[in-house]
């Protein structure tokens, strides 16, 4: 008659541990790296929906708008008032904080007028440089200060 095993031989444990262990070690750098790219990202839909509700804002108020980078942060304001009282429409969002990202422009400050043009128009297509994770990215506008759809190639 023979014996009916019940569970498993420390043997086998150990060979399935070591097999996890091997594909979780090969799959990590794919893993990082997938979440580097995602970040970045992030970053550049943050950077897109900034300038997009700035060019909103200043068209909706009739009145001019700003978005401005400073130290890696994103802050978009908008006039109020004849006698130019500002109020925050998107409060100071640091990249680097929320993304792990740092952000470098050409035109750290874009002002929108009540028509949704940059105001004084910018001397080139403004870039919007992100590094993160060793990746890099960017957003684009043109000298009007429309976000440029497919890189900064029209």
């Amino acid at each position: 008659m023979g014996r009916t095993r019940h569970g498993y031989t420390l043997t086998e444990l150990l060979i399935v541990v070591v097999m996890v262990g091997a594909l979780t070690l090969l799959a990590l750098p794919k893993f990082s790296g997938l979440v580097a790219r995602n970040k970045l990202q992030a970053a550049r839909d943050e950077i897109t929906a900034a300038l997009a509700t700035a060019r909103a804002s200043a068209v909706q108020k009739g009145r001019m708008s700003t978005l401005r980078i400073i130290n890696n942060s994103v802050r978009v304001t908008v006039v109020t008032d004849d006698a130019g009282t500002t109020m925050a429409v998107i409060p100071l969002k640091n990249m680097m904080t929320l993304y792990n990202v740092s952000i470098a422009a050409t035109d750290s400050v874009v002002h929108y007028d009540m028509r949704g043009f940059a105001n004084p128009r910018l001397g080139a297509t403004g870039v919007f440089y992100l590094l993160g994770g060793g990746k890099r990215d960017s957003v684009c506008i043109t000298a009007a200060g429309q976000i440029m759809p497919r890189g900064c190639s029209l």
